[in-house]
C-alpha cells in the first residue's frame, strides 16, 4: 500500500519470546511509531491481539504496514491467524483475498454469526 504520508518508514524490528512477539514500526529518525501484537497458541497459530499506533502518527494509516509484516510472517511459518484485535478484524474483512491465513475453526465461527 503506498501512502506518501507513510513514505519515512525505514523498517521493522520484529521481537518473538516464543510467547508472544510484535513487529514495531521503526521510522527514518530511528523514532519508533506503534507496533502489531500477537500471541502464539498452543496448536502453533497465533493470535493477531493488539495495534498500536502512537498518538502523534495517526491518521497516517501506519496499521497497514505491520500489519502487511503480520501476514507474510503468517505465510513464511505456514500458521493461521485468529484475529482478535479490532484493527486485524476490519483489515481481514476489507481483504478477502486474505482469508485461507484465517484459522478455519475462526472462519466456522464467522459463518454462523
Amino acid at each position: 500500500m503506498s501512502n506518501e504520508k507513510n513514505k519515512n518508514i525505514m523498517n521493522f524490528k520484529h521481537y518473538d519470546d516464543g510467547k508472544e512477539g510484535r513487529f514495531f514500526i521503526i521510522l527514518d529518525s530511528g523514532m519508533e511509531a506503534g507496533w502489531i501484537k500477537y500471541t502464539w497458541l498452543a496448536n502453533g497459530n497465533i493470535l493477531a491481539d493488539g495495534t498500536r499506533v502512537y498518538e502523534e502518527f495517526k491518521d497516517q494509516k501506519l496499521g497497514i504496514p505491520p500489519f502487511n509484516r503480520l501476514i507474510e510472517f503468517a505465510k513464511k511459518k505456514q500458521i493461521k491467524i485468529y484475529p482478535k484485535c479490532p484493527f486485524v478484524v476490519k483489515t481481514f474483512s476489507r481483504n478477502p483475498e486474505l482469508n485461507s491465513l484465517l484459522a478455519d475453526d475462526y472462519l466456522e465461527n464467522e459463518k454462523k454469526e
